[in-house]
């Protein structure tokens, strides 16, 4: 797993060098036990590749601040992921100098000595309860992505990728729809359809919610969800309704005043022309007018493109205040109201 990482930047009198070092190196070597022992201490367990070699490992890196070694990060070549892609490994900074930019300098050098070597996509692994690495990894540009190999049973894993190739020049974006939101019922036949179209993509993506369920299990626990929700908001085309959310305040152990927003969803013709951002903004809005603090709310890997809709409004990872080990293909976003 990815070390913890900080998102601020160095003191300007501070004299930072990044090294490529061997990985036997003493110094690297510290740095990755101490790593390890972070990691262990707040999963409980050893990391899955605790005792992992520097075998396949292209570039180890140590930086150093005012001569002190402080933060570390590796780049494996990860050909079995695929042709072309490198694994960042061992990313690391020692608590006294988390919040001074350091680990991004880490992964801004891995992703150049990445290109130099002729990678073109990137993939980590880092844990649930890290989300300021997740939140680094994420303002850099990568994306949450299935767990693979040796993760793919670790319910505590999150994985990402990035693509390191030149974008090509883009197309402009259409124009937005008219879209109006509207409040309804939870048991609105439009909500309540729209809400059974979010299981059935759930369910085509692989084993999760709504596999092994009939219609009348579906309705019930549908109903069961209606519990306590404030607002259920429905997004209209014309006379078509193309997408929903709902607010409901968020259970304990979340925080006191912190509003949940759940069942956000857009018709498949309609993703990526704002319609998402119109319902999500809304649900915000109902949430702070019944005297909300917060929003928090939780997605899945796929499709990765909500990612960026969260983090375009001013969400940002938190750890689960949840049992997450019975999710493990959520992230959890909150940001203030």
């Amino acid at each position: 797993m990815a070390g913890d990482a900080g998102v601020g930047e160095a003191d300007a009198s501070t004299s930072v060098r990044v090294d490529v070092v061997p990985w036997d190196d003493p110094d690297a070597r510290l740095l990755r036990d101490a790593q390890q022992a972070e990691l262990r201490e707040r999963y409980g367990e050893d990391d899955i590749g605790h005792d992992m070699t520097g075998e396949a490992i292209a570039v180890m890196l140590v930086l150093r601040a005012d001569g002190e070694a402080v933060a570390c990060g590796a780049l494996r070549d990860a050909t079995d992921l695929g042709a072309g892609t490198g694994e960042l490994k061992r990313m690391y900074v020692r608590p006294s100098w988390r919040g001074r930019g350091l680990s991004r300098r880490v992964l801004e050098e891995l992703e150049a000595a990445a290109r130099e070597r002729g990678f073109g996509r990137l993939v980590l692994e880092t844990g649930v309860l890290q989300p300021e690495a997740i939140g680094l990894y994420l303002s850099a540009g990568y994306r949450p992505v299935p767990r693979w190999g040796e993760y793919a049973d670790a319910p505590d894993s999150r994985c990402f990728a990035k693509d390191l190739t030149a974008p090509g020049t883009s197309s402009p974006a259409p124009e937005p729809p008219e879209v109006t939101v509207v409040p309804v019922r939870w048991d609105d036949p439009d909500a309540a359809a729209l809400r059974r179209a979010v299981v059935a993509e759930l369910a085509a993506r692989g084993p999760g919610d709504g596999h092994g369920l009939d219609d009348a299990d579906l309705a019930r626990s549908d109903a069961e969800a209606g519990d306590g929700v404030l607002a259920t908001l429905l997004a209209r085309l014309g006379g078509e309704a193309v997408g929903c959310v709902a607010v409901r305040r968020a259970p304990a152990p979340w925080p006191d005043g912190w509003a949940e927003v759940r069942c956000l969803y857009v018709s498949p013709p309609l993703r990526g022309r704002g319609a998402g951002r119109r319902l999500l903004t809304a649900a915000q809005e109902a949430a702070r007018a019944r005297g909300c603090t917060a929003a928090v709310l939780a997605t899945g890997v796929l499709p990765p493109a909500s990612v960026g809709l969260y983090l375009a409004l001013g969400y940002r990872p938190v750890r689960p205040a949840v049992d997450w080990s019975a999710t493990p293909d959520l992230l959890w976003f909150a940001r203030p109201l």
